[in-house]
């Protein structure tokens, strides 16, 4: 069997049981043969057990049943966290659903992903090895590549394109980041080296609302007002997980969040246009007007 079919029957099996909430072995036994997963054959109790505990080692979904033989997902949480077995989840099941639907594959519209996967390989192979990687690396901003010595501490997923954070020679070994799309060349060294024995990944990025993290501001409490259609948005798509909704009118909704105003904080902010307002700090309030005005002198 192939490695894709496999995943297929993971994702398959994990939302059968997450749909019904709680289901026999007979009832997901006869939804098997429905399915095109088969392979012709009936789902055994060894095939679900199996199933069962790969799902567990992989995703962490525990599947047990209760009284009644009835089987259910006995830590739902896991199905909405932040993990990385999460995402790996609901990627496996979107890409199972596009394979069932190539019938249909011109009514389906996606988004272009930017190159650089063709680095993950490497950079994944470097994080498990502890090993230093040469690269090679074009900004926008400069005519020609660069090379320097990079400690890989974790990669970054942000709308639609990978970064990679790590230390770097070429910045005094502090930390930086660098978008895969942009790298021209990558090798794994043999240089070991070791990750800074307090470094969290999550905790890392937990104040920061994207990728930019060299702006020299502290974390601070924000308040944005949404206006029209934007409360009902932000309810169903946080801009940040430390959102908050702390005021509710029939004309606007407040919204307190706690992070580094960077960058690409405030461009979210700039994009919903008159919807979203920057009520507290007094000093992003103002750095947004100011560029605010900067883009009006370019109309």
């Amino acid at each position: 069997m192939r490695n894709t079919d496999t995943f297929r029957q993971y994702t398959w099996l994990v939302n059968t049981i997450q749909r019904a909430g709680g289901i026999t072995f007979e009832r997901i036994g006869q939804m098997w043969i429905d399915s095109d997963l088969n392979e012709g054959k009936p789902l055994s109790r060894t095939t679900f057990y199996r199933l069962r505990q790969a799902i567990d080692d992989m995703f962490g979904i525990r599947i047990e049943s209760d009284n009644q033989h009835r089987y259910y997902i006995s830590n739902p949480e896991t199905l909405y966290d932040n993990s990385t077995q999460n995402w790996m989840l609901r990627t496996l099941t979107v890409s199972s659903l596009l394979m069932d639907g190539l019938s249909i594959k011109d009514q389906i519209v996606l988004e272009d992903i930017p190159a650089g996967l063709e680095h993950l390989e490497t950079i994944i192979d470097a994080l498990k090895n502890r090993h230093a990687l040469r690269m090679g690396y074009k900004k926008f901003t400069d005519s020609e590549p660069y090379t320097t010595l990079i400690e890989p501490y974790c990669l970054k997923l942000f709308r639609q394109r990978w970064y990679l954070l790590g230390k770097s020679e070429r910045k005094d070994h502090k930390m930086a980041i660098y978008a895969l799309d942009r790298i021209t060349e990558i090798t794994e060294t043999e240089t070991k080296y070791e990750l800074d024995a307090d470094f969290d990944a999550e905790a890392f990025f937990k104040d920061y609302f994207g990728v930019f993290i060299g702006e020299e501001m502290p974390a601070q409490r924000i308040v944005l007002r949404a206006y029209y259609n934007m409360p009902n948005l932000l309810r169903t798509l946080p801009l940040h997980r430390s959102q908050k909704e702390i005021c509710r009118t029939d004309a606007y909704a407040d919204f307190e969040y706690f992070l580094v105003p960077t960058m690409d904080f405030r461009q979210a902010i700039l994009k919903e246009g008159n919807e979203l307002e920057v009520i507290e700090p007094l000093s992003l309030r103002e750095m947004i007007h100011d560029e605010l005005k900067e883009t009006i002198k370019l109309y």
